[in-house]
């Protein structure tokens, strides 16, 4: 594990991380909020049945492009939250963690565009 880095590093990281994506995603990135925290929160783990083993690095929510209708008036806007503990707690040096940051990004906004852990899987094996 490295040195758990501040959190104006590990923004700077992020920020690195989501200026690498393609273009054509980043502008079809409507109303979003990139947010980091140490920890998922209770609700945010409960939510998604996160069981006490398992590590939860980012997640999405709101309603995935896929799904909506065009009348989401007066709903929450979209977040992903990247969770630094975990993130780090996985990653063996900076670079592993940036690594590591570039891949949830890229798998939170996924979930965004509708894409499922099914799809994300066939993707990745096809690249």
């Amino acid at each position: 594990m490295i040195e758990v880095p501040s959190d104006e590093i590990f923004r700077d990281l992020v920020r690195k991380a989501m200026s690498e994506l393609s273009t054509d995603h980043m502008a079809e990135l409507k109303d979003v909020t990139i947010l980091v925290a140490d920890w998922p929160t209770e609700l945010q783990a409960e939510k998604i049945k996160l069981r006490g083993d398992q590590l939860l690095l980012g997640l999405y929510e709101g309603i995935p492009r896929t799904l909506r209708s065009g009348y989401e008036s007066g709903i929450m806007a979209d977040t992903i939250t990247l969770f630094k503990a975990p993130l780090v707690t996985i990653s063996r040096d900076e670079a592993d963690l940036y690594q590591q940051i570039k891949q949830t990004v890229w798998h939170e906004i996924a979930h965004y565009f509708g894409i499922s852990h099914a799809e994300m899987d066939k993707r990745k094996n096809q690249s």
